[in-house]
């Protein structure tokens, strides 16, 4: 998942035209305009994450407008993109979200990032019956009483378990494990999902830890967890930076076992604080290298087209929001019809075929209700400085 912000970033509109191109069947005239909303900070420390969700709907909507249009029933559609930049900011998305229901009179948003914005963006979309699709992670973000809601990229929650089965399976000396994340609702959601894929799968769990973020001394913590003995550790939610510091730390403790990452999102900067040695066989099921053997052809492909446009390799946000507006797109055409519950029961349907490979919606045993995407996991492994993929693993819902 790692991003790299370009300097061009300050030039991405607020507000996005993908403009018609190549050959149309029906005339200009006759086409109608389909418009979607796009949501994320496109400003500040988490703009890479807004950039990605803006980038992955525009080659979307590029790929469909030069087809000659969405054809959904008997009419056609020019897709027309309207973003806006909420900043991360909870309340900032709440306004923004306003104006795109009630000013721009979209029914459908696909793409926000950072988990407060995604609730205060529900709080306008679910009353007004408007299809949200998002990346944020957290239990609260789906729901039974949040059902015109879906999360397009995979969380803790999903991937914990295959790659815990994964280890089970490749690492078979591996049965004691200790984890440790930050000491608020994202770490202890996070440990909560190992510790729950741990136990199932017969691990012995020997430490469940929270720090204070901003920690700079792990030392204290860690002669605890340590003392447990355990055969591999999981800095589970920590970001890049304290994570790092937790496995330089233990390194220097003397631990000398295996090491995980479930909800890494940036190997490289875990790399650069820890150093190579104590990032040295970290495996994380959570980033994606889009010109990996083990990603689809599809996601290759994706990669390099991404990269001819933007000048860069882009992360899996932007390919999760390039997905999830194929998937809501190709919905409302097995539909034929815009209404969103029309729209709503065609996505629950049946699985779709995407850049992932194979895609079901899934998830009603952490939600209570089917709005996840599940799709192809992908492990990858820190050798020598670098990030390598190393395996694929499926969700349950994939084997059925």
């Amino acid at each position: 998942m790692t991003m790299r912000i370009r300097a061009s970033i300050a030039t991405i509109a607020v507000v996005a035209l993908v403009a018609a191109a190549g050959t149309r069947t029906p005339s200009a005239a006759e086409d109608k305009t389909l418009t979607i909303g796009v949501l994320g900070p496109l400003s500040g420390g988490a703009a890479s994450y807004g950039v990605e969700l803006v980038r992955g709907a525009e080659m979307k909507a590029d790929e469909i407008n030069k087809a000659g249009g969405l054809k959904v029933g008997g009419d056609v559609y020019k897709i027309k993109l309207v973003s806006y930049d909420h900043k991360a900011l909870a309340a900032d998305a709440a306004t923004a979200a306003n104006k795109l229901v009630f000013q721009d009179k979209v029914k459908y948003i696909i793409g926000n990032a950072v988990g407060a914005t995604c609730n205060a963006v529900q709080t306008v979309t679910e009353p007004e019956k408007v299809l949200f699709s998002f990346v944020c992670w957290g239990t609260s973000n789906l729901g039974p009483d949040k059902p015109y809601s879906f999360r397009a990229m995979l969380s803790q929650w999903e991937v914990a378990e295959p790659f815990y089965r994964w280890v089970k399976e490749k690492h078979p000396q591996v049965k004691r494990v200790a984890a440790i994340s930050p000491n608020d609702t994202s770490g202890k959601d996070t440990n909560t999902a190992v510790v729950k894929a741990l136990k199932g799968l017969g691990f012995e769990v020997v430490a469940d830890e929270y720090y204070e973020r901003g920690t700079k001394d792990f030392y204290p913590i860690l002669t605890k967890l340590l003392a447990s003995k355990p055969d591999m550790l999981d800095v589970a939610a920590a970001p890049a930076g304290e994570g790092g510091l937790i496995l330089k730390q233990a390194r220097e403790l003397g631990f000398k076992g295996a090491k995980g990452w479930t909800a890494g999102t940036n190997p490289f900067t875990i790399i650069g604080v820890a150093g190579k040695e104590a990032a040295e066989g970290v495996w994380s099921p959570t980033n994606i290298n889009v010109k990996s053997d083990f990603v689809s052809a599809t996601v290759r492909r994706f990669g390099e087209e991404y990269e001819k446009r933007y000048k860069e390799v882009p992360g899996v946000i932007a390919v999760a929001n390039y997905a999830a507006f194929d998937v809501i797109t190709k919905a409302m055409q097995d539909a034929r019809s815009l209404e969103t519950d029309k729209v709503l029961t065609a996505l629950t349907q049946k699985p779709f075929d995407t850049v992932w490979g194979k895609l079901v919606l899934g998830g009603k045993d952490t939600y209570g209700i089917d709005r996840q995407f599940l799709y192809p996991i992908v492990i990858s492994e820190i050798r020598d400085g670098k990030v390598v993929d190393i395996a694929q693993v499926l969700p349950a819902a994939l084997k059925k």
